[in-house]
């Protein structure tokens, strides 16, 4: 058997320093006051620092606490102009016919004969034949009963002459004579009746003259050809068409306007200025003036109605040359001036606040509400009237937030 190894014994080791005095201890005080050092310190510390702070924060400068000023807003503004104006109406219309003569024949004939100008857009003036019919019966008619009249004015004169005899032979019979003895006598019945024969010859004679008188169809006034349907040798009957004439002097435009301008307008003294953008060059115009008011609104819309009347529609006249013609059935807008509304202020519809009110820069160059009244609303303007006067500032301006008395400004002012 192998016999286990004895391991070393450590012995605790001996000092080198034999013979060296042993280390001695602290005393119990001095250790006492190192343990409340080094609690105490950092307490110290902490209130030392605190201390500084507030000795700092006490001799710091205080600074003052101040309202920030509020900048003016900056605003455009326009100088308000009491003066009087007139409101202007915006319509449109159509152009139609003032006065249309429809040609009819009153007798049945053969046409002999046609004006070169009647045809569609032809110019016919005052008294122009426009057609002729065959006249030769009617002649015929208008000799015969002159004949007629002749043959009683020949009969009228040999019973002259039988009167005359009569009144002799009267002063030799009997004055115990009846009335109508006495007449049969003087042959009074016979010259009555011929007399009226002679009546109806002449009605028979003026019949036929009117009728000779209508184969020619003259125009009234100067026209303008709108249709027509006749060539010469055609045979037209009594009340047939012949043809669609209207007045060349002037032309009407039905004009709708909202019933509220009825009462700003003044037919007679009312200027019109008529356009159309569609035909017209830019800047072109023709004046008319309101003839007369509808007497009841129209069933689209319900809006009144005035007739234009815009005179030599077709620029015929030498004042008038180089005017734009206005065709009929053609759609213009019009501009109508209104009675004058005096001491008035113009103003953008835009520029009118809520409430019928308008912003003001007063004197102080602070914002100032003011209300006014206003007399007239146009589609771009409307008319006011109170609460403004010549020269005062009015704020064109939108503005997104206000308060009334704000500061403002504008550039000029800066």
């Amino acid at each position: 058997m192998q016999s286990k190894r004895a391991e070393p014994e450590i012995m605790p080791s001996e000092d080198k320093t034999a013979g060296a005095l042993p280390e001695r201890e602290a005393p119990l005080w001095h250790r006492s006051i190192a343990v409340i050092l080094q609690l105490c310190l950092p307490c110290i510390v902490l209130f030392a620092a605190y201390f500084s702070y507030q000795h700092i924060m006490a001799s710091a400068p205080v600074a003052e606490r101040s309202e920030r000023p509020r900048s003016a807003r900056l605003v455009e503004v326009m100088l308000a102009k009491v003066e009087d104006l007139r409101p202007v109406i915006d319509a449109w219309g159509e152009v139609v016919p003032a006065e249309t003569l429809i040609v009819r024949p009153e007798i049945a004939g053969t046409v002999v004969s046609v004006h070169p100008d009647l045809a569609p857009g032809g110019f016919l003036a005052a008294g122009d034949v426009a057609a002729k019919f065959d006249d030769a019966d009617l002649k015929l008619a208008v000799a015969q009963a002159e004949a007629e009249i002749a043959e009683i004015d020949a009969r009228i004169s040999i019973e002259d002459g039988q009167q005359e005899i009569g009144k002799r032979e009267l002063s030799r019979l009997s004055r115990n004579l009846t009335d109508s003895q006495r007449a049969l006598v003087l042959r009074e019945p016979q010259m009555a009746q011929l007399r009226a024969e002679r009546t109806a010859a002449e009605a028979t004679l003026a019949q036929a003259e009117n009728a000779l008188a209508r184969t020619v169809a003259r125009v009234p006034f100067d026209a303008i050809v709108v249709a027509e349907d006749v060539a010469p040798g055609a045979m037209l009957t009594q009340g047939t068409v012949a043809a669609e004439l209207v007045a060349a002097d002037r032309f009407h435009i039905t004009l709708s306007v909202p019933p509220a301008a009825l009462a700003r307008l003044d037919p007679g003294q009312t200027s019109v200025q008529v356009t159309q953008d569609s035909a017209w060059l830019p800047g072109e115009s023709r004046r008319g003036e309101i003839v007369r008011i509808g007497a009841e609104l129209s069933e689209v819309g319900r809006m009144a109605e005035i007739i234009v009347s815009v005179p030599d529609p077709m620029a015929r006249n030498p004042e008038n040359a180089g005017q734009p013609q206005l065709l009929l059935g053609s759609f213009v807008t019009a501009r109508v001036e209104g009675k004058v509304v005096k001491n008035a202020i113009s103003l953008d519809r835009r520029h009118l606040r809520d409430g019928d009110t308008v912003w003001v820069m007063n004197a102080e160059d602070k914002l100032e509400i003011r209300d006014v009244s206003v007399v007239w609303r146009g589609a771009d303007y409307v008319l006011v009237k109170g609460g403004l006067a010549t020269g005062d500032r009015i704020i064109v301006s939108s503005l997104s937030s206000f308060t009334e008395g704000m500061a403002l400004r504008t550039r000029e002012g800066g």
